[in-house]
């Protein structure tokens, strides 16, 4: 702690205890308190004694035994009640100083209460492993192959960080703390609703079941603060059955399919809808041990529709290249997939 910041304590403590102890006996119960903070550090001791003096300048009982007339007592006695009056607006003005500092220190206290993590959990799946749970508020989650969240409750939030792959959340209704997922690219807040979050390298899709949701690009509420105003036309808000992509320039666009397909991977199964080689590829691979890679370019990038089990994965790399014009290319490294029409050469 600064010098400065232990004198404005030391001064703030020593108001808090004057207008404790200065009417106070022997007995108070208290005072032990008071004399242990007293004597715990130099600075208290010097805080302490600033106001003292300060009440000694106003008033000087003692002094009133050796006037010698009444005269000298009537004027003295007179000084004294225009300083008791003094001191009373004094004391008024430090009980107020004291009840603020109180109160500041109690908001700032509350806050770090509040902030203060009731659970604290990680949940990472393994390739092929699909994980399931209910946290403490009820909240129902499916974890996905391959992926890895973090998830982190307070009192005033619910808050899940989605580091890799794809999660879905069945959320409690609990309007004094919001769910909020941090995908990297998107930011989602709910209250209650059932929702899916797929976090590719390029993009992440969130997808509606029921309820609402409101999507932020990230990007802009980290790097700009006027960022949810001056991009305001990719905050979006997704309700039963909508489906959003926001992509690694904070761009969002609605996407026209079902939401139920991002649910799918909960029962085993891959449901893919018009998706381009890099999401075939980064998908199979939270199922896969020797991973999947896709070279493309948007030119040259296929579209593929298909629902497949997911222990039926290495058919349906098998069969690629018969329902789409795609080149499959294994070594002990990876799978390479890549469009027919583009000529690609691999290095050893």
């Amino acid at each position: 702690m600064s010098h400065i910041s232990l004198q404005r304590s030391a001064r703030q403590a020593a108001i808090k205890w004057f207008v404790i102890m200065q009417d106070a006996d022997i007995e108070h119960p208290e005072r032990s308190r008071f004399e242990e903070w007293l004597f715990s550090h130099p600075a208290h001791q010097r805080a302490y004694q600033e106001v003292c003096n300060l009440w000694e300048d106003l008033d000087s009982p003692d002094r009133l035994l050796h006037l010698e007339s009444a005269m000298q007592q009537k004027i003295f006695i007179e000084k004294t009640d225009r300083s008791k009056k003094i001191r009373t607006i004094i004391t008024r003005t430090l009980s107020v100083m004291f009840f603020a500092v109180a109160g500041i220190s109690t908001y700032y206290g509350y806050e770090a209460w509040e902030s203060q993590p009731t659970m604290h959990m990680v949940a990472n799946t393994a390739i092929g492993q699909i994980r399931s749970q209910v946290l403490e508020d009820g909240t129902k989650l499916m974890v996905n192959a391959n992926s890895d969240i973090e998830i982190t409750y307070t009192r005033k939030e619910r808050r899940v960080i989605l580091k890799q792959g794809e999660a879905s959340f069945d959320v409690a209704k609990n309007p004094d703390r919001p769910f909020v997922v941090d995908s990297g690219l998107a930011r989602i807040t709910v209250l209650g609703t059932r929702f899916a979050v797929n976090k590719f390298s390029s993009k992440v899709r969130i997808s509606v079941d029921h309820g609402v949701v409101r999507v932020e690009p990230q990007q802009y509420l980290t790097t700009e603060l006027t960022g949810v105003n001056r991009y305001a036309e990719h905050v979006l808000t997704l309700r039963d059955n909508e489906v959003a992509e926001f992509n690694l320039n904070g761009q969002s666009k609605r996407l026209q399919r079902p939401a139920a397909d991002a649910f799918s991977f909960e029962f085993g199964t891959i449901t893919f809808d018009q998706a381009g080689l890099e999401e075939i590829a980064e998908t199979l691979s939270r199922y896969r041990q020797l991973p999947v890679t896709a070279q493309f370019d948007t030119a040259n990038d296929v579209s593929i529709t298909a629902v497949i089990q997911a222990k039926y994965i290495e058919r349906f790399i098998s069969e690629l290249p018969i329902i789409a014009p795609v080149k499959v290319n294994t070594d002990r490294n990876a799978t390479l997939l890549t469009p027919k029409k583009m000529q690609t050469s691999r290095k050893p």
